[in-house]
């Protein structure tokens, strides 16, 4: 898994030439995908899920691209929705402005698509009811989720999950087994796994 992850994250910073008109043709509409499923392992002795009764995810991600097609316009917005076995839901929400705003990075593809991978800071207060932790337990968390818009059509990307970067506070907590060793994407502690 992580090979295909590194894979996709070399070949989508490849933009080649010419590729801004796949990314300006994308600008005029709003776009919009969901997914949802439960968790891929991550090879942790407890799996994450498990340890903190997560069943099911759903993530909802409406976005537009900018003139020019780099960067997300103001009103995109990416929703994770999370189903515990206890019957509790936990939600969040980011959107491309305002405070814990997304960070996106946007890249041609060869091939005339476009790749594109945002990042939502998870507040550690909002996160710890998720966990049931203190919310200086859960060092920083983020929400990952990866998208590939070719002619029109969205179809998701490699990179779907969560990342935990450690803090000085966090790093004795039962949370810090599940800290992303590289602190990126790359390395997530839960790995999204669509129906």
């Amino acid at each position: 898994m992580k090979a295909v992850l590194l894979f996709v994250l070399s070949f989508a910073s490849v933009v080649a030439p010419g590729l801004a008109a796949p990314a300006a043709k994308a600008q005029a509409a709003p776009y919009a995908i969901e997914d949802e499923g439960g968790f891929f392992p991550t090879g942790q002795r407890v799996e994450f899920h498990d340890r903190y009764g997560w069943q099911s995810y759903r993530v909802r991600f409406e976005f537009g691209l900018e003139s020019g097609g780099r960067s997300l316009t103001k009103d995109s917005r990416l929703s994770v929705r999370i189903l515990k076995r206890d019957g509790d839901v936990w939600e969040h929400s980011c959107r491309a402005k305002g405070r814990d705003a997304l960070a996106a990075n946007v890249n041609g593809i060869p091939g005339e698509a476009v790749s594109v991978v945002v990042e939502c800071r998870i507040p550690e207060r909002e996160f710890a009811k998720a966990v049931d932790l203190d919310p200086l337990d859960v060092g920083i968390p983020n929400l990952v989720f990866h998208v590939i818009l070719r002619d029109g059509a969205l179809r998701l990307g490699a990179q779907r999950g969560l990342y935990i970067t450690p803090t000085v506070e966090s790093a004795t907590s039962e949370l810090s087994a599940y800290a992303s060793v590289e602190h990126s994407p790359s390395n997530p502690s839960v790995i999204f796994s669509s129906n």
